[in-house]
């Protein structure tokens, strides 16, 4: 009974680990949404963004007012500066900005909130298409790993079985020798995939936000692989309207033009005024119309008085209006330069587009070749070849030869599904949106 029991434990304890084993496994959703929260930049340029709507409220606030204490000559032989100074002059100035030069620089602020938004948008499309990359880099080198185990498997089936026609004579010892060195360099090619699988877990962890060391990502055994149905001419109309970098160039535009227009306002004088009370300790200073009595031991005592100032500025003037003309002729040239730019960036995409889009095409169909076609013969030709063999009819050469091209189409089929999911997602990198069937 105790060992019953036991065996039932081991049982459910199996079930378990494998229940956990299919768990552990991710989707690329799952992944694209981990690293959209996770991501250190994305979290950086989160922060950019919140930097810069700040700064627009910072820009919509008037000039602060000054204020100043003047103590109007006081004699050196004394420091009494409450009675001595001939006056104490109390001023309160406050600039304003005439025109609407605040709401102007205001508004050039808030194009630069969309300048950052765009630049978190064009980060967000990039590290999705990366992140897809990376997990169909790691599913491939998955299907390599399993094609290459499987032929060292079949190998070693293959061994055994001749080993037993060896001690009946049937065969050479060179063939036996032949086998196993072709099974060393195919364990010595799985090593080199499983490095490679190690590499590429390092990256995916990057792109995640996770520490480089964390445990290794379980991807899907099978990618679902679709025929894309939308055309080339509609993937460019969609990559001109969706693409954040194209936007970004619009936006960058926009507060150029923005500028302008705060640049001209710039034109328009300020205006500052000031008050000032006056405190004379010493009474009112006299004039050649002051009454003499009043200079008499200073019996006036303390007199009290104010003042009012306006100024303004003249950018006007011919030395300072310079300024502003090349200022707005500088900001014309940095629209007509990102114009050029934006032409010349949507021209690389639409190539990088059309090269994607056959390279998308090409995987498709060499899928449904290899598939349906190439593989089915090759295994049946490994099989014969196998079969030959083991009845004399054929040298063990050909049987090598016929396992190593088996495993290269297997390999070329996993591989042209991988360039397929890939190919979809640079072309959604370069359109900007998901554009899945």
């Amino acid at each position: 009974m105790n060992h019953l029991k036991l065996m039932q434990y081991l049982i459910i304890l199996v079930m378990l680990s494998l229940s956990l084993s299919k768990v552990k496994a991710q989707t690329l959703d799952s992944l694209v949404n981990e690293a959209m929260s996770n991501n250190p930049l994305i979290k950086s340029l989160d922060f950019k963004i919140r930097a810069s709507e700040f700064k627009v409220k910072s820009t919509n606030t008037s000039p602060p007012p000054t204020i100043g204490l003047e103590l109007a000559q006081v004699p050196f032989n004394t420091i009494n500066w409450l009675n001595q100074p001939l006056s104490q002059n109390l001023t309160i100035s406050q600039m304003f900005m005439l025109g609407g030069k605040i709401d102007a620089m205001t508004d050039v602020e808030k194009s630069n909130v969309v300048i950052s938004q765009d630049n978190l948008l064009v980060y967000k499309v990039n590290l999705k298409a990366s992140v897809k990359m990376s997990y169909f880099n790691l599913w491939l080198i998955d299907k390599k790993i399993e094609v290459q185990q499987e032929g060292i498997d079949l190998l070693n089936q293959l061994l055994n079985s001749i080993t037993k026609l060896y001690e009946i004579n049937k065969i050479s010892q060179a063939d036996i020798f032949t086998i196993k060195s072709e099974i060393a360099f195919n364990e010595t090619q799985l090593l080199i995939l499983k490095n490679q699988k190690e590499v590429e877990m390092y990256r995916m962890n990057k792109l995640l936000g996770r520490d480089l060391n964390a445990k290794a990502i379980i991807v899907s055994k099978e990618l679902s692989n679709k025929e894309f149905n939308l055309s080339q001419v509609e993937l460019e109309t969609k990559l001109a309207d969706n693409n954040p970098s194209l936007k970004k160039m619009n936006s960058m535009m926009e507060m150029n033009k923005k500028d302008i227009i705060a640049n001209d306002k710039g034109k328009i004088p300020d205006l500052m005024l000031q008050g000032m009370i006056m405190r004379m300790p010493r009474g009112m200073v006299l004039t050649t119309q002051s009454d003499v009595s009043m200079n008499s031991n200073n019996m006036a005592g303390s007199d009290y008085g104010y003042g009012l100032m306006a100024t303004i500025n003249l950018p006007f003037a011919p030395w300072s209006k310079d300024k502003f003309e090349a200022k707005e002729q500088e900001l014309n040239a940095n629209i007509q330069s990102i114009e050029f730019e934006k032409k010349d960036m949507q021209r690389d995409m639409n190539s990088q587009l059309k090269t994607s889009f056959v390279k998308m095409r090409t995987s498709w169909e060499l899928m449904e070749l290899y598939s349906k076609n190439v593989i089915p013969m090759y295994e049946k030709a490994r099989s014969s070849q196998i079969s030959l063999y083991q009845n004399n009819q054929t040298n063990l050469n050909t049987v090598i030869d016929a396992n190593r091209m088996i495993l290269m189409q297997s390999m070329n089929y996993f591989m042209a599904q991988a360039d397929y999911q890939m190919a979809l997602a640079e072309i959604e990198m370069m359109v900007g949106i998901s554009v899945n069937n």
